[in-house]
């Protein structure tokens, strides 16, 4: 026997079999989820439909940036002024009574050291007495020490020029005592520029006849800073090395082609050699006279 065919389901057959199945399934969902309520009408069937919403996510809040703090300037302090000190008064001191001046006449002592042929000059102290060295000048004074004899004299009269007995001429001259005199170094004439140049050369040494011959600016120094009777105390005296080299040393040197001392302080030297004079004033107690006891004039030597 042949085997029977199965038959087969049409379209439409199959598309009204899922309907009705989908209409079953949909009664079935729809009673099971109905509130029924019951009524003197009769039951009341209310459908509630349950809708679960999809939850919304909460959004992340975007955080805000912190704020910079804005830095507050720390205050300057304002500086408290130092207060100025008050100066302690200083006490105004009472000035020490100045005894009354009186005019000094003789304010410097001449001293001759024949052996050391160095001239000093003296100023007068507190007690009146010349005792404080103030000048030096380096001389040539006789060549027998016994010439000028020791003592004390009062100087005497000046002279701008002065012939003298060897026939020679001498500049700012001022006499000790008979034919002795103070002056500057002999000149062949009466003329500035005509000075015995080996005789300049010769300052220090023992030469003369018997005067005492200076620089010229140390016997002009003579005549304008010490009056007529001027104590001229003429002593054999010691021997002072170095003081004397210092003195010679500063001697200043003679100009080739000229005969004047380069010392004179004459306005007309052309060659003047002008160094500062370190003398101090003629006394640092000018209100002191010169002590009489320190006096004793020698005997005047007579001009023969």
């Amino acid at each position: 026997m042949g085997k029977s065919r199965k038959k087969r389901t049409s379209p439409v057959a199959a598309l009204m079999m899922f309907l009705f199945f989908v209409v079953i399934v949909g009664g079935v969902f729809l009673f099971a989820i109905a509130r029924p309520t019951a009524t003197d009408e009769g039951i009341d069937v209310n459908f509630v439909l349950h809708v679960t919403p999809t939850p919304v996510p909460t959004p992340t809040p975007t955080p805000e940036p912190t704020p910079t703090p804005t830095p507050v300037p720390t205050p300057t302090p304002t500086p408290v002024p130092t207060p100025t000190p008050v100066p302690t008064p200083t006490p105004t001191p009472v000035p020490t009574p100045t005894p009354a001046h009186v005019a000094v006449e003789l304010p410097y002592l001449i001293q001759i050291n024949k052996k050391a042929q160095i001239v000093t000059v003296y100023t007068l102290d507190e007690d009146g007495m010349y005792t404080i060295p103030v000048k030096h000048m380096i001389c040539s004074s006789g060549y027998r020490h016994g010439k000028l004899p020791d003592g004390l004299y009062p100087l005497k009269t000046k002279y701008e020029w002065k012939l003298m007995l060897d026939g020679t001429y001498a500049k700012y001259a001022s006499r000790i005592t008979g034919y002795f005199l103070l002056h500057s170094v002999p000149y062949e004439s009466k003329n500035s520029n005509d000075i015995f140049l080996y005789k300049y050369r010769q300052l220090g040494e023992n030469v003369s006849s018997g005067c005492v011959r200076l620089l010229c600016k140390d016997a002009k120094w003579i005549q304008d800073n010490c009056p007529e009777g001027t104590p001229v105390r003429v002593v054999t005296g010691e021997e002072m090395p170095e003081l004397k080299q210092q003195l010679l040393d500063a001697i200043p040197e003679l100009v080739k082609g000229y005969g004047w001392d380069p010392s004179d302080p004459d306005p007309e030297n052309p060659i003047h050699y002008a160094e500062p004079d370190a003398t101090p004033e003629p006394t640092r107690v000018p209100w002191v006279t010169p002590n009489p006891d320190q006096y004793d004039w020698s005997k005047e030597v007579k001009r023969d």
